[in-house]
This record gives C-alpha cells, sequence and structure tokens, in this order.
C-alpha cells in the first residue's frame, strides 16, 4: 500500500469561478486560514495576462461553480485542466452532473458551502489530480510503445540485414545503444537515421568480432 502524504497548503494560490456572496466569503476564510491566497472572479475566467507567468498557470487549485458552468469557461482544452478542479455543487440535475464531470472534476464541495469538508475536498482533490496525470502519462507511454513498435522492427531487421546478425544479436546491440543514450529502445528506433545506423553498423562489427574472440 502507497503511503500518502497530507499536502501542505500554505502559500498556495486558489481561484474561486463563482459570484461573491455570503458562502464565497466562508469558503475563503476556510482558505486563507490554511495559509491560502484567494482569488473570486465571475462569469469570466481571468484574462491571460493576469494569471499566466512564462505560460503557467499562476493558481495551484481551482473552485469552480458547477450549478452555473458553462463550456468555453476554461481556457484550455475540454476535459484537460492543469491543476486540480473542485466543483462546488448544490444541484443535482443530470445535465449539472454530466458538465461537471466532462471538466474532469475531482473534487466537489456541496453549497451552501459550511465551516467543514473544505480540507477534505483539497486533499481528495490533490490525490484524485495526481493519479489521474500518472494514469494519463501511462497511457501515453503505453500508446507510444505500440506506435513505435513498427519503427523497433525495422531497426532490428536492417541491422540483421546489413550487419548480419541474428534477431536476438541485432535487437541487444540496439538495447545497449538505448541505454548508452540514456533513452527507450522506442524513442531510439524513432530517431534512427543514417548516421545513427551507419554508428550500429560499426558496432555491429566490434559484436561480432568479440563474440568471436570469446
Amino acid at each position: 500500500m502507497t503511503r500518502f502524504y497530507t499536502p501542505n497548503f500554505n502559500g498556495k494560490r486558489a481561484l474561486i469561478l463563482h459570484r461573491n456572496g455570503e458562502s464565497m466569503k466562508r469558503l475563503t476564510r476556510q482558505l486563507e486560514r490554511l495559509g491560502m491566497e484567494v482569488t473570486i472572479c465571475w462569469p469570466e475566467f481571468p484574462k491571460s495576462d493576469d494569471v499566466y507567468q512564462n505560460g503557467k498557470l499562476i493558481f495551484d487549485i481551482i473552485f469552480v461553480d458547477a450549478d452555473n458552468g458553462y463550456d468555453d469557461l476554461f481556457p484550455w482544452l475540454l476535459g484537460a485542466p492543469p491543476v486540480p478542479l473542485i466543483a462546488l455543487l448544490g444541484s443535482e440535475l443530470p445535465g449539472r452532473l454530466e458538465w461537471a464531470m466532462s471538466q474532469n472534476i475531482v473534487s466537489h464541495i456541496s453549497k451552501p458551502i459550511q465551516s467543514s469538508g473544505v480540507f477534505s475536498a483539497l486533499v481528495f482533490a490533490v490525490s484524485n489530480f495526481e493519479k489521474m496525470k500518472s494514469e494519463q502519462l501511462h497511457l501515453e507511454s503505453l500508446e507510444m510503445v505500440v506506435n513505435s513498435r513498427p519503427a523497433v522492427l525495422r531497426g532490428v531487421s536492417a541491422l540483421m540485414k546489413h550487419g548480419d546478425l541474428s534477431e536476438s544479436q541485432a535487437f541487444a546491440l540496439i538495447r545497449k545503444a538505448a541505454m548508452d543514450n540514456r533513452t527507450s529502445i522506442e524513442k531510439y528506433c524513432l530517431a534512427l537515421n543514417a548516421d545513427i545506423f551507419d554508428k550500429l553498423l560499426i558496432n555491429s562489427a566490434n559484436f561480432k568480432n568479440s563474440k568471436k574472440a570469446n
């Protein structure tokens, strides 16, 4: 079982996309007690010049009014938030829940906002967001392996033909070259060009001579 470390929110920045009012003031107080800096904005997302520094969003977490949220509210692709999203939800209408899920919301707080539940929502948001990003990276890695398989096969086949090697010898040579270049076999084969292949052929000759010597 992986040990979970409770996040520290001191110094973090939160954006609340919701009409201001007593409920949002209560949420703001709770967040400020945790050491967070809070910005409230509605009905539009803050201008890019105000919230991006060196191309990176300045907020660490975003709360959004899921009862009144709309398409194109966020400046990123649908369902691809760069930080955890927490829904502020008072309605259970299917359409509102569907909209929230389409945004890849990772936690929620029921409205009206109470004095409890905010910290738990933050912890769940950070944990679920990290899991979501990890799963995305894993899927992307699997896709790369599948998509690069033909390149690996071409590299092995070419070495077998021009280097007079067996399949296992050719693959072992490519694997060693990838390790020497601190990259994966798939990335190495995708980057394979004439110059790199010529070096592999030279290495294949050395490889065969070492085998003969043994």
